[in-house]
């Protein structure tokens, strides 16, 4: 099968949990497949996977911080013996026929109304950057020669976008696109895996400031802001 980038268009339609070399579902390690019109991206995010192609009869090993795109109907297992940590986000065609959601749909109002009381605090850009630029040693480098001024703007008017429009809106997908594309290895090569605590950061950022924070709202803005963010991943 061909390696290659997840085609344009595709719904996000859900995401594993995290997964080692000790917590690997056994279901994985199976000849398995995805249904039609069913699509995923397998990211190595430390160590490395090894992918089986059955039906090419041939396997590729995944080093972190690669990914694969693994399209329908093709039989397929996983394999992977040292150390490592992956996860799997899911796609789909969409049905012009069928509304059809994608996770974090639920949550708009909630999150736009926290977002909100997140503005009346201000200040939201400032705690982002503090938080985000200490989470890890990896991530300063890549704000060396940053306009910090433009860069709080851009990220409010990011974060605003992700909460208050579908990624199925054709202009959101555009800007996601274009987010991963400017992102991507080929570009400003920003590592999946710091992604993640990107989006710890957003939400510890709004624990800080909306007065009405709780771990109900923690879990609607990873949903709502999630969908987003693999897209953006999936572009690497």
């Amino acid at each position: 099968m061909a390696i290659d980038r997840l085609p344009a268009g595709l719904v996000l339609s859900g995401g594993s949990l995290f997964f080692t070399e000790e917590t690997m579902p056994d279901s994985l390690r199976r000849e398995h497949a995805l249904p039609a019109q069913h699509w995923a991206v397998l990211h190595a995010f430390e160590g490395s996977v090894t992918f089986v192609d059955l039906q090419a009869d041939a396997e590729r090993i995944i080093p972190a911080p690669d990914h694969i795109i693994i399209h329908p109907e093709v039989r397929h297992l996983l394999a992977g013996e040292g150390p490592f940590r992956c996860r799997m986000d899911f796609f789909r065609e969409p049905d012009p026929d069928i509304h059809m959601g994608t996770p974090g749909a639920h949550a708009d109002e909630a999150v736009r109304d926290s977002l909100e009381r997140c503005e009346a605090n201000g200040g939201f850009a400032e705690v982002f950057y503090n938080t985000f630029l200490n989470a890890s040693a990896e991530i300063a480098p890549y704000f060396a020669s940053t306009d910090f001024e433009r860069q709080r703007t851009l990220l409010r008017d990011t974060v605003y976008t992700m909460v208050s429009h579908h990624v199925t809106e054709p202009e959101m997908r555009e800007l996601l696109e274009k987010l991963g594309e400017a992102h991507n290895r080929n570009n400003r090569n920003v590592l999946p895996v710091l992604y993640e605590l990107w989006l710890d950061s957003i939400c510890e950022t709004a624990k800080a400031l909306d007065p009405e924070w709780s771990e109900d709202l923690d879990r609607q803005w990873r949903a709502r802001l999630r969908p987003g963010m693999q897209i953006i991943m999936a572009a690497y």
